[in-house]
């Protein structure tokens, strides 16, 4: 059910910003960067990368986690 809601999302916002310079503004409420926001979230959700194409946005970037701190003067400890 939520891989329905997640292209039905990704449909009607990629119908929305198509219509940009097309007609008038239909829902004058919804704004571009909305739009644009549920496009990329659906597109992630169903597995497609869509910020790679976008310069303006930041990357996801994989960090490795270490248990390790690797400066010993930053560690804090709570007791």
């Amino acid at each position: 059910m939520k891989r329905k809601l997640a292209w039905l999302g990704a449909i009607l916002s990629v119908l929305y910003l198509l219509t940009l310079g097309i007609m008038p503004d239909p829902l004058p409420f919804i704004d571009e960067g909305l739009a644009l926001a549920v496009l990329l979230n659906s597109a992630s959700y169903l597995g497609y990368d869509l910020r790679k194409w976008l310069p303006f946005l930041p990357k996801k970037k994989i960090s490795p986690v270490s248990n390790s701190p690797k400066n010993d003067k930053n560690v804090t400890i709570d007791v």
